[in-house]
Formats: structure tokens, C-alpha cells, sequence
């Protein structure tokens, strides 16, 4: 893209605001879940924005709140992180690598409540972190957490090296040399419809899926609770759920800036507007959706 055109975008978005998947044949049945999955919304920060410009469509009359979580996820074998949320360093990441004219569009309202500070003061250890993909509010956390084990896809590291700054990954977030990396390939096992998945503890109860379009390398998480009932954190495909009602994208000038891939995004969000069809109880949980979160409320409140 044009080195001017982003910051002609971004100024012009801050007057607003304050790969493809293939067809796949239908999803197996779901194995039954272990007993113990559950998971909590750690609520580490938010901002604000205009409807119309979180999703098409949307009213510019309307404001929504957007939060920055993490999903704390827990197993018989063992918890996890799905993003890290907003970290200690975010304000000194902030300054040093978000570009001056993003700044009025991307932005993250004070206070910051770290996912390390509550997790240390409930005294749970996080030995994994998953990252649905490696933009600024997803990956800030890191750092924090040099003990984890960092999950990422190869495609969305090798696309992280070759495109740093933003709208891609912050050096800040994921250069420092104390992040333990641990780049994946999900494999060619079709999956709730999607043409490939990584069961990571081989019950069905946690299931990566690709969600390229946003980043390369973008991964939704599948959770089935032991209820049966379905969640599937589909990171930044979306930024309101409202949007999955009709397949709606994000505002042209949002998604010119924020989706690597346009094409492969809308295709994503084709898809989960298909799955949500298929399957009527199943909940799409994106990133930043607070209105969907509240419902659910937030760590230390386990959903189960």
C-alpha cells in the first residue's frame, strides 16, 4: 500500500471516531468435552467508537463501548491464555510505535487493569499464551509473561517479521528476546467447517481454526464447555457481533487500514455467519465486543 495513503485513512477515520477459507464439507460430530473446560474474560482496558464505523451499516449516532481482553481458559491439563490483552508497557509501547496519525482513531482509554496483575493477585500461573493474531491490543501483554510458553502461527510470525509496525505487530510487543516463541502449523483435519484445526488436547474441547483475512496468520479458538454449549473467540474478523447478523465488514476506511486482507476477511466472516446458522446456540465471541462480554461478565467470573 502507499506509504501516504494509511496516514491519509487515519486522518481521515479519526473525524468518526473518538488468505481465503476454503469450502469445506460439513463439521464430525463434536467429541465429548472434558469436564473441567471453562474459561473467564479478563478485561484489561477499552475505548470507545462510533457503530458506523465499527461495522457497515452501523449507526454514527450510536457509540459502543470496545474492550481489550484476555480469555483465561481452564483444563484439566492445563490453563491457557487466548491474547494477552493490554500489558504493564502499553503506554511505552504506545508512544514508541503506534504512528502519530493513528493515534486519534487507535487508541486505548486509562485505566489499564494488566491480565498479569490479576491473574498474580488471584495467584494463577499461566504456563501458555495463544495468540489469535499479533496486532498491538492483542500481543501488548507479552512481555509480562516471560515464563509462557507464546503461541503463534508460523504464518502470522513470518508475516510479523516482514511487516513490523503498524497496522501490523509492534517491535515493542513482540521483539524483547525474553518471549518464548512457539511458532505451530494447525493441521489438514476439517473441522466444524473449516478446512483445517489443531485439537489441543485431543477431546474437542479447545479447537483452533484459521481465520486468515485480518493478519495471514489469524486463528479463531472453538471452546465446548462440558454443558455442551459452544464459544468461538473469532479475534478481530469482527469487531461487533452485529456485524455477523447480515456479514457485514467493518467501515471501508477501518478496513482499508486494519484487514491485511479484505477479501480473505469478508470471506471469514462469510463463513461464521454460516456456522451461526448451522448451529443456533452457538455463541461468536468477538474480541472487542462489550456488550456481548458484559452479558458474560468478567475474571473472576468463570463461565462453565
Amino acid at each position: 500500500m502507499n506509504k501516504y495513503l494509511h496516514p491519509l485513512l487515519g486522518l481521515l477515520l479519526s473525524c468518526t471516531i473518538g488468505g481465503a477459507l476454503a469450502d469445506t464439507p460439513a463439521s464430525p460430530a463434536t467429541p465429548a468435552p472434558s469436564a473441567g473446560v471453562a474459561f473467564s474474560l479478563i478485561k484489561t482496558g477499552h475505548t470507545h467508537a462510533q457503530a458506523g464505523m465499527v461495522y457497515s451499516g452501523g449507526s454514527f449516532f450510536q457509540k459502543l463501548e470496545i474492550n481489550h481482553v484476555a480469555v483465561l481458559v481452564q483444563h484439566p491439563r492445563g490453563s491457557f491464555l487466548f491474547d494477552s490483552g493490554l500489558g504493564k508497557d502499553i503506554a511505552a509501547q504506545y508512544r514508541q510505535d503506534m504512528p502519530w496519525w493513528a493515534k486519534p482513531s487507535f487508541y486505548y482509554e486509562p485505566p489499564v487493569n494488566p491480565a498479569r496483575t490479576q491473574l498474580d493477585q488471584a495467584g494463577i500461573a499461566v504456563p501458555r499464551i495463544i495468540l489469535s493474531h499479533s496486532h498491538w491490543d492483542h500481543a501488548s501483554g507479552l512481555v509480562d509473561f516471560p515464563e509462557a510458553e507464546v503461541w503463534i502461527t508460523a504464518e502470522e510470525r513470518n508475516w510479523d517479521r516482514r511487516h513490523p509496525g503498524f497496522p501490523g505487530s509492534f517491535p515493542s510487543q513482540v521483539g524483547p528476546p525474553s518471549i518464548q516463541w512457539h511458532t505451530y502449523a494447525l493441521e489438514d483435519k476439517p473441522y466444524f467447517g473449516f478446512p483445517r484445526s489443531l485439537d489441543l488436547f485431543g477431546d474437542g474441547s479447545a479447537v483452533l481454526l484459521p481465520l486468515p483475512g485480518h493478519t495471514p496468520g489469524a486463528v479463531g479458538l472453538l471452546l465446548t464447555l462440558a454443558s455442551g454449549k459452544q464459544y468461538l473467540f473469532c479475534g478481530d474478523t469482527v469487531w461487533s457481533a452485529e456485524a455477523l447478523k447480515d456479514s457485514s465488514p467493518k467501515s471501508f476506511l477501518a478496513s482499508l487500514i486494519a484487514d491485511n486482507d479484505r477479501e480473505g476477511t469478508q470471506h471469514a466472516i462469510e463463513l461464521l455467519h454460516k456456522l451461526m446458522l448451522q448451529h443456533p446456540g452457538l455463541v461468536v465471541m468477538p474480541a472487542h465486543d462489550a456488550a456481548l462480554q458484559d452479558t458474560l461478565g468478567y475474571f473472576p467470573q468463570w463461565v462453565r
